[in-house]
């Protein structure tokens, strides 16, 4: 049996899906009704920064990965770090932002094989407006985000470790924007986690194939 652990942050946790399932317990559903022999663990805690995030990484992963011989892992870094606060800098800076994307890829990927996934598409606001964590006005920018998607994918190709991009597709899906307007503008309702889930899932598929071949 396939066991894959997501590990992650508000997209992870399926936080808006009314069905408490999330992409990646649909993913999963989906893959069970093909007769996929597979399971997974969610390890996704909303709202964390990729430092918060890269702290518990490894360990959350060995955990629940300890007694398991056939795992793969998806890492995805939220919306968190690419917020734009009132002085016009990102939440984390870039340079922070790579390095513990690196550290954390390195990690994980010596406990089993990982995928990293990339960030969505946001609804775009001239305004800012509170952080539902800690009330700090924040805004997000689709140019920032699709240029970390970007550059995220090329890390990956360096180190060949598959990126699950998430935003160039599904930014030119209107089901997509209408699905994150319908929550908070960030985060996805039910119908955005299931386009999520169906864009993952051949890609998802293609890769067990190839590692069970």
């Amino acid at each position: 049996m396939k066991t894959l652990c997501f590990i992650g942050t508000t997209l992870t946790s399926g936080i808006g899906d009314r069905d408490a399932l999330g992409w990646c317990g649909r993913l999963n559903r989906q893959l069970m009704r093909e007769r996929k022999t597979v399971m997974h663990f969610n390890a996704g805690v909303p709202n964390q920064t990729l430092p918060e995030l890269s702290k518990r990484a490894e360990r959350d992963c060995r955990m629940r990965l300890e007694a398991v011989e056939d795992a793969m892992i998806f890492f995805e870094p939220g919306h968190d770090d690419l917020a734009i606060l009132s002085n016009s800098k990102r939440r984390t800076d870039a340079t922070t932002f790579e390095a513990h994307l690196a550290m954390t890829l390195e990690q994980l990927a010596a406990i089993a094989p990982t995928v990293l996934v990339g960030p969505t598409p946001v609804i775009e606001s001239e305004t800012s407006h509170p952080c539902p964590t800690n009330g700090e006005m924040v805004r997000y920018s689709n140019t920032g985000i699709a240029a970390v998607s970007r550059r995220m994918a090329t890390l990956c190709e360096g180190s060949g470790i598959p990126f699950l991009d998430l935003y160039t597709p599904l930014s030119k899906v209107p089901a997509y924007a209408a699905s994150i307007e319908e929550a908070n503008g960030v985060c996805p309702s039910s119908n955005g986690h299931k386009l999520i889930a169906d864009h993952a899932h051949p890609f998802v598929n293609e890769l067990l194939e190839s590692l069970d071949g």
